[in-house]
């Protein structure tokens, strides 16, 4: 019985030594190499400083950087993006539904002979049938000359049947005084005093400012006076011989809109989303203004001009409408010292309801730092906010620069500024990983380098044409998304 226990516990710890020893070979010998460290993972993009607010009135403003930091000795190149709230006002307090005084400056030009006069003759009636009796209208023509049609009147039954048979006598005839229809409806409205009604000039062109004041400086500021005085200057450019880039600038500098119509049936449409939007806007005159620490500067605004008053930038936006809600991206340039902070403190928005003067100032100051660390700045993105300022900024500039590019004709500059943003949004957007941003550089670039390739194909004359049309209606798109509008 002693003998066969022992056998056991003998054959027992041979079975454990095998085994102890097989380990040991398959450790030495079968195992893979040890695995190598895995490189550092990129900092997944975070939050930028809480977001600043306020209101006053029926108007709320939010600040917020779209990062909190910018690289030690890159380009200093940052972000605000600006909110504008409003709120939606009942008709009872008469911030909606109110009166106009509109005056249509309409050119009659050779070039609008036919069926482009005879439709925006037809719109301008429809357009005063909309209007109220409250409501004053006027109507200026030009061409060689500028012709005061009718003063501005109220728009009473017998009124329009007097106005209806002044506009139907309208004839084309002539080359293109721009700047002297322009200028005519805005002493329309100045002449005519206040009455409580919001003022809005309408300048419709089809062709090239060729006569009177050409200078696209000098009609901008034009159109700027205007609108410190309170006037709206929008405009309409039809068919594809004017210039969209001067037609634009006096509508952002006369806080107005602009209108492309490639069709001149569409006036209806136009004269009364202007009509509309005069009648229920809540903020009119809106005013930002900015206060710039030492060394900073603004690069650009959503697109509108940006008036330096010493160290504070003034940008006008237009008006903000009952229930909207608008979002502009202002791009800053900051010295980009190493361990500097740049505080932004004053940051606010003045603007006009039923003729009081309000303001609303951010509660708190909005601060950016330069890191040293590349990967601290990449931790400081606000995915969302930079996502949505890569969509409506950054690729709506691209597409005015390239609609520029392609109605000079220069294709290669084209590609290159594809070129250039799609490396420059792929190195953020590898570490922000943001679905609609790789969306963005991969199908909508690929539609806008579609679209050069068709304006530069065919024969000579189509290709010409071709890079007119798509030019304007590239230039448009762009427009009012990148404005928020």
């Amino acid at each position: 019985m002693k003998k066969n226990y022992l056998r056991t516990i003998l054959l027992v710890g041979l079975l454990m030594a095998v085994t102890v020893a097989g380990l040991a070979y398959s450790k030495n010998s079968l195992s893979p190499a040890p695995a190598p460290t895995p490189a550092p993972t990129p900092p997944v993009a975070g939050p930028a400083p809480d977001p600043s607010s306020g209101k006053a009135g029926v108007v709320g403003l939010t600040g917020k950087f779209t990062q909190g930091k910018v690289q030690a000795g890159g380009d200093g190149l940052v972000s605000l993006a600006l909110t504008m709230t409003a709120d939606r006002v009942p008709d009872s307090s008469g911030a909606v539904n109110q009166n106009v005084d509109m005056v249509v400056v309409l050119d009659r030009s050779g070039s609008m002979g036919g069926q482009k006069i005879n439709d925006a003759k037809t719109a301008i009636l429809q357009l005063m049938d909309s209007l109220s009796d409250k409501d004053r209208f006027a109507l200026v023509i030009y061409s060689d000359q500028v012709n005061r049609v009718s003063p501005l009147m109220y728009l009473t039954p017998g009124n329009k049947e007097n106005l209806a048979g002044l506009v139907r006598n309208v004839f084309a005839s002539g080359s293109t005084n721009l700047g002297g229809g322009m200028q005519e409806g805005i002493q329309v409205l100045a002449e005519a005093g206040r009455v409580g009604n919001l003022g809005r000039v309408i300048l419709i062109s089809d062709g090239l400012a060729n006569q009177g004041i050409t200078d696209p400086a000098a009609l901008a500021q034009m159109a700027a006076s205007a609108s410190r005085k309170e006037y709206t200057v929008s405009t309409v450019g039809v068919g594809s011989d004017f210039n969209e880039q001067l037609m634009t600038s006096i509508a952002d500098h006369g806080t107005g809109n602009y209108h492309y119509l490639d069709d001149a049936a569409r006036f209806a449409e136009v004269f009364q989303k202007e009509f509309m939007s005069a009648r229920v806007a809540a903020a009119t005159g809106v005013e930002i203004h900015l206060p710039l620490p030492a060394g900073v500067t603004v690069v650009s605004a959503s697109g509108y001009p940006i008036d330096l008053r010493g160290q504070v930038a003034v940008i006008r936006p237009g008006d903000l409408l009952s229930g909207a809600a608008r979002t502009l991206y202002l791009t800053l340039k900051v010295p980009a010292a190493a361990n500097a902070t740049y505080d932004f403190q004053g940051i606010r928005l003045a603007y006009l309801n039923q003729g009081a003067l309000y303001s609303v100032s951010l509660d708190k100051p909005l601060t950016v730092a330069v890191a040293a660390d590349e990967r601290d700045v990449f931790a400081s993105y606000d995915k969302e906010q930079w996502e949505k300022k890569v969509i409506q900024e950054d690729y709506n500039r691209l597409r005015e620069e390239v609609a520029a590019d392609i109605r000079k004709g220069d294709q290669a500059k084209a590609n290159e500024r594809i070129t250039d943003y799609r490396s420059q949004q792929a190195a953020a957007n590898a570490v922000v990983q943001s679905q609609e941003v790789t969306r963005n550089l991969e199908e909508d670039l690929d539609q806008l380098e579609t679209l050069i390739t068709d304006s530069f194909s065919g024969s000579a004359d189509e290709a010409a044409q071709k890079q007119k049309v798509n030019s304007k209606s590239l230039q448009f798109k762009s427009y009012g998304e990148r404005r928020a509008k």
